[in-house]
């Protein structure tokens, strides 16, 4: 009965509408500044009620679909960073995929209204990067910034990457010794920091950085010897050519005196500083000097190349500095290394049997090309060409194996 009632009402409602309809359509106009819009009354109802009908089936269709379908524009801030939680996963999977342009702009969306802007904006920073955009990467730093005070560090670290991944040398150091001079202790601003000189070779740097990159492990053991070095070795190398270009003999020798005398005592026992130190004054013509501390260190800092150059080099006291090599004989009676340097030794004074012991004493413990040209050139001094063209052969014919 209800029901018949309500359907006799609802034809009743459609008969009263269309009549009014017939008799008079109505008139509205919109207008809001140049735009207006018009039409009549009921065509507009007619929209409306179009507009209303397809939210609720599109918004009954988002819900069957798990909730994909929405129109609801973030207009409260709950749902403006649930948006940007969203741009801001999407873009970091972007990102991951090599995606720079489309991460850029997803990240830096989510920055907008997201809770977590640093790691947006620096996320964008570096997808600026490396699609090019370098305005917009300082743009993004500039915001990090002002979004997160008191981020210096993380803000500092990406601008020195990303500065050092474009060659932007001095501006990333720049950067590096700012952010070391507030965080000395920091392990990676010291290793962003090694790296930089490392490309710039200012190993004078460098060699003052070595204690603090050992002292916070920064890299390393096997690492740091190896850099420990080659920062010295160019240091030296530096130091020969800074000096050669003096005629006063102590002008000459002074910038490898000044490396040697800023190192500390632990340092003056490395092997590869101490050989660096003596080798380099060796190729400036101090030889005199260069014995007398190596004299003084044999026993303690005793190595095959540094052995092996006492014996080439030339001193003051000949007749000591065989002395102070033979001593050595009798912890390392079998060293083929300490035999060449001593029959060496004893060929500059003159004691040809001596040097020819020695020698053939080296070469029994070990074939060596030097140490068949230096018997042969001692053979051939005291007469026994026979022999000394066969010991010259031996080590010619070494030293071609050795360089094939």
């Amino acid at each position: 009965m209800k029901a018949t009632i309500l359907l006799l009402l609802v034809i009743a409602g459609c008969f009263g509408i269309a009549h009014l309809m017939v008799h008079d359509s109505g008139y509205v106009l919109i207008a809001y500044g140049r735009f207006s819009q018009e039409s009549t009354l009921w065509l507009f109802l007619l929209e409306v009620m179009l507009v209303i009908t397809g939210y609720y089936v599109l918004k009954l269709g988002g819900g069957l679909l798990g909730g994909k379908i929405s129109l609801a524009y973030p207009l409260t801030q709950k749902s403006k960073r649930r948006r940007a939680q969203r741009q801001s996963a999407k873009g970091l999977i972007q990102f991951a995929n090599g995606h720079w342009q489309t991460a850029q702009k997803l990240l830096s969306r989510a920055a907008e209204f997201g809770q977590a802007p640093l790691l947006n904006y620096l996320a964008a920073a570096r997808a600026a990067h490396e699609n090019g955009d370098y305005e917009a990467c300082s743009d993004y730093l500039r915001k990090a910034d002002a979004s997160s005070p008191g981020a210096d560090i993380a803000i500092g670290i990406t601008q020195a990457e990303l500065l050092l991944a474009r060659g932007r040398l001095e501006q990333a150091l720049a950067t590096l010794k700012r952010l070391r001079k507030r965080f000395p202790k920091h392990s990676y601003v010291n290793k962003l920091l090694k790296r930089v000189y490392l490309r710039l070779h200012d190993w004078q740097a460098l060699s003052k950085l070595l204690p603090t990159l050992r002292k916070l492990n920064v890299v390393s053991s096997d690492e740091l010897d190896s850099l420990n070095q080659q920062v010295y070795t160019a240091l030296f190398e530096q130091a020969y050519q800074q000096g050669k270009c003096h005629t006063d003999r102590a002008d000459r020798i002074r910038p490898a005196e000044v490396i040697w005398h800023n190192l500390n005592k632990s340092q003056k026992k490395e092997d590869c500083l101490f050989y660096g130190f003596v080798h380099c004054m060796r190729r400036l013509g101090a030889e005199k000097e260069a014995e007398t501390i190596m004299r003084r260190h044999l026993s303690d800092l005793y190595s095959e190349r540094i052995i092996r150059l006492y014996g080439q080099i030339q001193g003051e006291d000949s007749g000591r500095q065989l002395l102070s090599a033979e001593k050595l004989l009798d912890e390392r009676p079998s060293d083929a290394e300490l035999l060449l340097a001593l029959g060496r030794l004893c060929i500059r004074k003159q004691l040809w049997g001596k040097a020819r012991e020695y020698f053939e004493t080296s070469l029994m413990l070990r074939k060596q090309a030097d140490t068949y040209n230096e018997l042969g050139q001692l053979l051939a001094h005291i007469g026994e060409h026979k022999k000394s063209t066969e010991f010259f052969r031996q080590g010619l014919s070494m030293t071609v194996a050795d360089q094939c």
